[in-house]
């Protein structure tokens, strides 16, 4: 009787498992964490200031919908205690923990929950020697593709880090998250035309960690292109000599 009803327990578990991994309310929660992000970033501007009761439903709707989710996958996970320590489960707690405990303005975090898009091209195996050279470039793209999500995430962390650091200092230029997304871009791309830039010592220590950041992000996909070119040329090299190997026998 026992061995039955936990049978029965284990597949209800795994059932609402595969519900919450399955493509259908996978594309929901990332659906809901970009609406939370474009949610925020609104907040702050004074055009919407009389949207301020809405957009507090809001955030209390995606903060009950994530704490929600992060229950049941620690309820379905296989291994709980894995999941809970795991980067992606760390990274469920840290999007909800903050308001849980009414911090204030840590909702950015949830914006992390995106990175698990990045479990796709994890799944996907990606090969390491190619046959052609469209197959390199078709390689690198999905590796860029990655890189500019990346990018977008770190653009919008920096935007909303300077915009807590500047807006009271410099309201003119940083009073709303898109006017800081402004300095975001140009700060991590190390272009850096200096119309905008921080007065605080925080937001002078900030810029310095997000330049840091934009050096590594700038040499990334050079450094991608250049190693998936050589494979794919070592490849054909090698193809190359097997084939005279094979027509001098």
């Amino acid at each position: 009787m026992q061995n039955n009803v936990t049978d029965e327990y284990t597949g209800f578990r795994k059932d609402i498992y595969e519900i919450i991994e399955g493509p259908v309310v996978s594309g929901i929660i990332q659906f809901l964490i970009l609406a939370s992000a474009v949610a925020f970033v609104l907040e702050t501007e004074p055009a919407f200031d009389r949207y301020h009761i809405l957009f507090i439903y809001l955030d209390w709707t995606f903060l009950t919908l994530f704490t929600v989710e992060y229950i049941l996958r620690i309820y379905t996970a296989p291994d709980k205690k894995a999941f809970i320590f795991s980067f992606f489960g760390i990274v469920d707690l840290l999007a909800i923990l903050p308001a849980l405990m009414l911090i204030p303005g840590f909702r950015v975090l949830r914006v992390l929950r995106f990175l698990r898009i990045f479990r796709i091209f994890k799944a996907t195996r990606f090969v390491l020697a190619v046959d052609r050279m469209i197959d390199a470039l078709t390689e690198v793209r999905r590796e860029l593709l990655a890189l500019v999500i990346l990018s977008s995430l770190f653009v919008y962390l920096a935007a909303c880090g300077i915009f807590f650091f500047e807006k009271d200092a410099q309201p003119e230029a940083f009073g709303s998250i898109p006017d800081a997304m402004w300095w975001a871009i140009v700060s991590l791309t190390t272009i850096g035309y200096g119309d905008v830039y921080p007065v605080t010592p925080g937001g002078k220590i900030f810029t310095a960690l997000v330049a840091l950041v934009g050096v590594g992000l700038i040499a990334i996909p050079s450094g991608l292109l250049a190693s998936v070119l050589t494979e794919a040329r070592v490849e054909e090299e090698m193809q190359d000599e097997e084939n005279d190997e094979k027509n001098e026998k």
